[in-house]
């Protein structure tokens, strides 16, 4: 079995006052995610005002299951839920096609 990149994608909204210090958590996981990380990012929606996507790409299931129990994780999921309102926190794994 070969190991396909595996990609996670949380969204959700934050309301303006909140917004500077939710990209400064961000700001503070990036810098700690594991290298194994592949890729990763915090985009803004450009149709809905404060809607907030991270999306992270993993070489392997196991890559993302460290991840997924990582204080990194917890930071990032928790910015969502406590500044935000966490819209798709879903841990379901979507296989990228290579």
């Amino acid at each position: 079995m070969d190991n396909k990149p595996l990609l996670l994608k949380l969204s959700g909204f934050v309301p303006e006052n909140n917004r500077k210090e939710f990209v400064q958590t961000f700001k503070l996981a990036f810098s700690q995610i594991s290298s194994e990380c592949l890729e990763k990012t915090l985009s803004g929606d450009c149709l809905v005002n404060g809607y907030y996507h991270f999306i992270s790409l993993w070489p392997s299931e196991k890559a993302l299951r460290d991840f997924m129990q990582s204080p990194e994780f917890v930071l990032i999921e928790g910015a969502f839920e406590t500044l935000g309102t966490s819209q798709k926190t879903s841990r379901i794994f979507n296989e990228t096609k290579t």
